[in-house]
């Protein structure tokens, strides 16, 4: 038993969400989440880092946090990477502020 349990990775690791109908998975984007799921509870969002000129530096990337429920008293905590979906974490707790850095 044990050893199933740690093949299948930590209970609150989830890589998939249901909205309604439909399935959210990592590699989704916001767009397809926002139609699915409708507005997130709570959001944040930081980045690109720029430049001094206001460019956006080489290989920097937005990040951002939604976060859906509660759905049985659990939260759901998207966290998106240039807008694709990258981890899905269930938590206990409501959203507080700050929600980033993750």
């Amino acid at each position: 038993m044990l050893l199933a349990w740690l093949v299948a990775g930590s209970p609150a690791q989830a890589t998939t969400l249901r909205c309604g109908p439909a399935l959210v998975a990592e590699g989704d984007n916001m767009a397809y989440i926002s139609a699915t799921c409708g507005a997130p509870l709570a959001s944040a969002s930081e980045g690109p880092a720029l430049r001094p000129n206001g460019v956006p530096r080489w290989n920097a990337a937005r990040i951002s946090v939604w976060v859906y429920g509660p759905n049985g008293g659990a939260y759901q905590y998207l966290r998106f990477v240039d807008e694709r979906l990258v981890e899905i974490d269930l938590r206990r707790q409501p959203p507080a502020a700050p929600l980033l850095p993750w």
